[in-house]
């Protein structure tokens, strides 16, 4: 009889680290646009630092952009 395969690891570490962010998520859409942007802040300085070295200067510079955009377009709404 087989049994199941149990999740690695790595698996239940990103199931774990998905929860927290969804959870963190959830809470800041109650508190407003700001801190909604706050944890999505948050969230891609997480996944940049995963990204190769090479890699990563170029993507912060591309993000910083995009949520200087957004802040400012929140601001005036």
């Amino acid at each position: 009889m087989a049994t199941a395969a149990r999740p690695s690891r790595k698996a239940m570490r990103q199931a774990r680290s998905a929860q927290f962010l969804g959870d963190r998520r959830k809470q800041a859409e109650t508190k407003g646009p700001f801190a909604v942007l706050a944890v999505a802040m948050d969230q891609l300085r997480s996944a940049i630092s995963q990204l190769p070295d090479t890699w990563q200067a170029d993507a912060a510079e591309k993000a910083t952009q995009t949520l200087d955009q957004l802040r400012q377009t929140l601001t005036e709404s």
